[in-house]
Order: structure tokens, then sequence, then C-alpha cells
């Protein structure tokens, strides 16, 4: 018999309870139209969620009584970097960061769905890892209450950390830096297992890069042709761009620009 096509991955996120902004509607819309069964996990229930989007209890996947942040900025990106590793571990759910926008559906043969967003580095706003991994075994063993050096830090900066740990008596995973648990964390423990190998090319989920953001934003910056033919998804670095947008814009992406037609296409 033929091999047949994969279909599209069940997908999944969470949300840390606050009201959901366009680019997170935006974005399961895109999921959705993509042919995907989209779920979206929080603490409390999502009454603004939008039509065919499931909700689901996270404490179902990881038990919490507060929302885990880091220290420096208050953000639940840390939370959410605990979450997806938990949630890989004990589903079949492929991740998605919710400023992510599926061009067309996420079907792979393979369940190793990451990619590179840069020569040296490994995004994990999409984010697949099979039942036995060694980098997502690795990963989920971090939790809210887990001390000592970042494990990707090397060099000077890892002396640095040592001695910051040994000082305060035990450096809590919230006053790692920024991406400890991220971007920086996978690729270092996809290199640790040799799992790297299965990356992507940038262009699958990364096709504008990070310092690009603003090309979301501005007028006549990016159009759907300008993506490679080979991107699958885009995201969106909303972090960068809401405060792009609240500089230059008042907070609205203007006509004309690519983010106006991915919220009103």
């Amino acid at each position: 018999m033929p091999e047949t096509a994969p279909s599209a991955r069940a997908v999944a996120s969470f949300w840390d309870g606050s009201p959901l902004g366009p680019i997170e509607l935006a974005s399961m819309a895109s999921f959705l139209r993509s042919g995907h069964r989209m779920t979206v996990f929080s603490y409390a229930p999502l009454p603004d969620l939008p039509e065919g989007v499931s909700w689901r209890n996270a404490q179902d996947i990881l038990p919490a009584d507060r929302i885990t942040r880091y220290a420096r900025n208050g953000s639940a990106a840390l939370h959410a970097n605990l979450f997806r590793y938990q949630l890989l571990k004990k589903t079949d759910f492929l991740w998605v960061d919710l400023d992510v926008v599926a061009i067309r559906p996420l079907a792979f043969t393979s369940k190793h769905v990451f990619a590179w967003q840069g020569p040296e580095i490994v995004n994990n706003a999409v984010l697949g890892l099979p039942e036995g991994s060694p980098a997502l075994d690795f990963l989920a063993s971090f939790t809210a209450q887990s001390t000592g050096v970042p494990p990707h830090v090397t060099g000077l900066r890892r002396l640095k950390y040592r001695l910051r740990d040994l000082l305060s008596g035990g450096l809590g995973i919230a006053r790692w830096p920024w991406g400890s648990l991220g971007p920086n964390g996978l690729t270092h423990a996809l290199r640790m297992s040799g799992e790297i190998a299965h990356a992507l090319p940038e262009q699958s989920f990364y096709p504008v890069a990070v310092d690009d953001y603003a090309r979301f934003a501005d007028p006549g910056a990016l159009r759907d042709e300008d993506l490679p033919a080979g991107a699958m998804a885009v995201h969106l670095w909303n972090n960068r761009l809401r405060r792009y947008l609240l500089d230059r814009y008042d907070g609205m992406p203007p006509k004309g620009s690519y983010l106006h037609g991915v919220l009103h296409g």
C-alpha cells in the first residue's frame, strides 16, 4: 500500500489567565484553518476562547498554586517553559506558542519537531519531542523549586553563577537568565543528546528573524509572497512587536502591514 501523508498534529498551548489579545486569537484561528485540533490550558476557564478551541485545566499537566515568574521582570514565560516540557511528557500534543501563526498544516512523520532560530540556537515556540527523548527528560526534570547553576552557561559566566549559587544558598530558577529553560536550555539539551540533528531549517517556523520583528508592523515591509517556500508557520516575536507597536503606532497595526492582514484576514 502507498504511504499515506502525515496528518496535522493536535496542538496545544498555555495561557496565564489574562484576557486573550488579538494576536493570540489570530494564532488560534490560523491553526483551526490549517486543520489542527487545538487545546489551550490555563488554571482558570477562558471565556473568550474561539469556537473550536478546547480548554483544559493546567492542573492536569503541572499542578501549581501560583504562576512561576522571572524575578527580574515578572514574566510568566518561565512557567510556560516548565509547563510545555511536562505537556510533552504527558501527552501527544505538539506545543505552539500563541504568537505563532500557521501558514499550512504542521504535519510531520518525525516526533522531533523544532527548528533553528538562527545559526546557533533552536527555538521552542513550536516543539515536539518523542517519548523517551533524553533532551525532554532533562528539561522536564526542572521544577519551580529548582536551584543551582543554569545548565547552558559556560566559561566565566558559569563561574559567576556558581559563585552566586553558593552565596545565595541555592540560586532559584526564577533568578536564572532569560531563556535558561527556553531556547538556550533546549539547544543545550538537544546538543547533549544528539537530537539537535533533527532540527528543521530556520525558514520552517522563523522565516522572519527576531531582530527583524518590525517587518510585521511596518506597512509594505512584508508580504505573504516574501516568505520562503518552506515556511510552515511564522513566529511574530510578540514581546518585541507589542512594544514596537506601542512606540510607533499607538498599539494598533497599521493598514498595509503584515500583522494587520493576519488580524483581519
